[in-house]
């Protein structure tokens, strides 16, 4: 089952979904097909940090959901989810 909650990340106006389930983290980042400049400088920000780091991830969108989500390894015991993206994005994210 999964687990999902929503946090904040700074800078950005709406909460976004984490959704932890299978040994994966996912963020909300966008939302599908949303090209819109500010969606695209989003997905292209993760993205980059992700690559720079050399960090495996995925696309996912679950069904239930009208987001964009970046999907990677959960993080190790004893380190927030939070804290644990907030290192991989380059991005302040709380609950």
């Amino acid at each position: 089952m999964a687990n999902r909650h929503s946090v904040r990340v700074s800078g950005w106006s709406n909460s976004r979904t984490v959704i932890e389930q299978d040994g994966k983290v996912m963020l909300e980042i966008a939302l599908t097909h949303n090209h819109c400049p500010t969606c695209a400088s989003r997905v292209r920000h993760v993205t980059e940090a992700l690559s720079r780091r050399n960090v495996q991830y995925t696309w996912a969108y679950p069904p239930d959901s009208s987001g964009s989500f970046i999907a990677v390894a959960a993080p190790g015991d004893g380190l927030s989810v939070e804290k644990y993206l907030s290192g991989l994005l380059d991005l302040n994210i709380s609950r």
